[in-house]
């Protein structure tokens, strides 16, 4: 495996000696749509129980063979309702996903593998709680904060996305595009080849919403093209909503925000926060 600097892992070929694991929801993964309800088909992905965890190179094949945005690997630990989490796109490890996240919460409390109102996951990116609010789900992530990209990232960026912007502001692993108008946002036509010769894993492209006009229910819309981790478009990046809450939540002026993902599928969720952290709420659905 090669480290990457930009919040995820890049394989290579290993010669990482596999043991047997023994699953313990049977031969295939359950798909879940997260942040799916019924206008928004959301953002798929497996999810994996396993009382010992393969080896990094077979949870890398198993990711590429069933072949969804992530594929969440999940081990029970001894305290009730605590798991070590692990997340794989088709050709990365990730140190955070939050839709991969909302999906394993949803599944562990659907199939009663919870075992308690409140689920606390395991990750290298730190300690992540998840609970239940009536039929919606909630978890608490880490906020990113961005800062204003320098002068040379932000030509990089602008010749790269060929639209008018209003700030590019850089995280740890991704640009932030602010635009002028949701319009920018909805019809934009991204060059995947040159997103991917960005030095950071993707760009998310974001506006505040016109209130008078027809997404007026939301305060802010974005896309987010992730083509170096195998994700041309995440439909829903839960990630990409704790970098965007904290800039729009000081823009507007607001501690609540109703945000839309207006990917192919689509995605609502409502961000809040709680103890520096962003809170994020929305609703699944099997596959």
């Amino acid at each position: 495996m090669t480290a990457g600097r930009k919040g995820f892992i890049q394989p290579t070929s290993s010669s990482e000696e596999m043991f047997d694991a023994r699953r313990l929801d049977g031969d295939t993964p359950s798909v879940v749509y997260a942040f799916a309800d019924g206008r928004f088909a959301g953002n798929p992905a497996a999810v994996m129980l396993y009382d010992r965890y393969p080896a990094t190179a077979e949870c890398q094949r198993l990711a590429r063979l069933f072949r969804q945005p992530v594929t969440v690997f999940l081990r029970p630990l001894e305290e009730t309702g605590h798991f070590e989490i692990r997340w794989f796109t088709q050709n990365a490890e990730l140190d955070l996903c939050g839709h991969g996240t909302f999906a394993a919460t949803y599944w562990l409390f659907r199939t009663g593998c919870g075992r308690s109102d409140r689920i606390s996951y395991h990750a290298r990116s730190g300690l992540l709680d998840a609970w239940l609010q009536g039929d919606a789900i909630q978890v608490a992530l880490p906020v990113i904060h961005t800062a204003p990209a320098d002068p040379m990232e932000y030509d990089a960026v602008q010749r790269c996305i060929g639209i008018p912007v209003r700030e590019i502001r850089k995280a740890y692993d991704d640009y932030v595009v602010v635009v002028e108008n949701e319009r920018v946002v909805l019809d934009y036509e991204p060059n995947f080849q040159g997103i991917a010769q960005i030095d950071c894993r993707g760009i998310v492209l974001t506006t505040q919403v016109d209130s008078h006009g027809a997404l007026g229910e939301f305060d802010i819309v974005s896309r987010v093209f992730l083509p170096r981790i195998a994700i041309d478009e995440d439909q829903v990046c839960v990630s990409a909503h704790c970098k965007l809450y904290p800039y729009w939540a000081k823009v507007l002026g607001k501690t609540d925000l109703r945000a839309l993902q207006a990917s192919e599928s689509g995605g609502v969720l409502e961000l809040s926060s709680w103890d520096g952290r962003v809170i994020v709420k929305g609703r699944a659905k099997l596959a």
